[in-house]
């Protein structure tokens, strides 16, 4: 009996580039963070969109189309929040955490 590994190296890029924006959250700031996300979700879409077939493994689930339309969508949701008024630069999140009773 043989098993066959599955790879998905695009997933674990997103993986690590998750990784990347939660210690870019808490070394520079919230929106230098979204725009770590940012990237990530456009490069994705721009993955999904000249990937062919079910290419990147781990990105693709629907059609093309769909799939960079979904990510770009995202990322324009994530970017414009980001450049919300709520959210400076630098905002000390420790101050604003509620506290527990």
């Amino acid at each position: 009996m043989t098993t066959e590994r599955h790879r998905a190296p695009a997933l674990w890029l997103v993986t690590a580039a998750i990784a990347a924006a939660l210690v870019v959250t808490i070394m520079v700031g919230p929106r230098e963070a979204a725009g770590v996300l940012v990237l990530t979700l456009a490069g994705a879409a721009v993955a999904r969109v000249i990937g062919r077939g079910r290419r990147p493994e781990g990105v693709a689930v629907r059609a093309a189309w769909v799939d960079a339309a979904v990510l770009l969508v995202l990322a324009a949701g994530i970017a414009v929040l980001s450049l919300s008024p709520g959210v400076s630069p630098n905002q000390d999140v420790s101050r604003i955490a509620p506290r527990a009773p």
